[in-house]
């Protein structure tokens, strides 16, 4: 039977079978402090709580002293992961991101999210984790030297959700 046409209590009875063979009943987790590199973002999604437009006075982007003093804070309180946290591609909706961007000598987000990374990387014990939304291959290129994982939140990828009337994230 193919996949997508088995029921979901098939589909966990399995999971928890393959789970407590291979497993056991063991969950591990890694520790992490989040940095939230920034909070502006090309999407609006109407369930985030994360997201916000640019304010006036306040920066677009941490400082890469200010990434650092968070992360080390965590490494101090037992952390073993940076986890950061940034909206999808700001500086293609704002302007206060593409000209903070500028003043950091960078294009792109993802460019100043890996030179934050390869910071966190090469003064701390922590190991970068980044979740910066859709990224293209050269995206990838820059980040793979600087990231021990990258994550995109799947409603990133969907017309569906950029667009008016997508599902809430209680309907998911």
């Amino acid at each position: 039977m193919e996949l997508l046409e088995r029921s979901l209590d098939d589909l966990m009875s399995e999971a928890r079978a393959i789970r407590d063979t291979h497993h056991g009943r063991l969950i591990t987790y890694s520790p992490k402090v989040f940095i939230p590199l920034t909070k502006l973002c090309r999407d609006v999604c109407h369930y985030c709580t994360f997201a916000h437009p640019p304010r006036r006075g306040e920066r677009a982007f941490m400082t890469i002293d200010e990434v650092l003093e968070v992360a080390r804070a965590g490494e101090a309180a037992g952390c073993r992961e940076a986890l950061f946290t940034l909206g999808d591609k700001p500086e293609l909706r704002y302007a206060a991101a593409r000209e903070e961007l500028v003043e950091l000598g960078c294009v792109t987000t993802i460019e100043y999210l890996a030179r934050a990374a390869k910071a966190v990387l090469e003064e701390t014990s922590l190991l970068p984790h980044i979740n910066p939304g859709v990224l293209m291959a050269e995206d990838f290129e820059l980040l793979r030297p600087v990231a021990a994982s990258m994550g995109l939140m799947v409603e990133t990828s969907s017309p569906r959700e950029k667009s008016d009337g997508g599902r809430s994230e209680s309907e998911w």
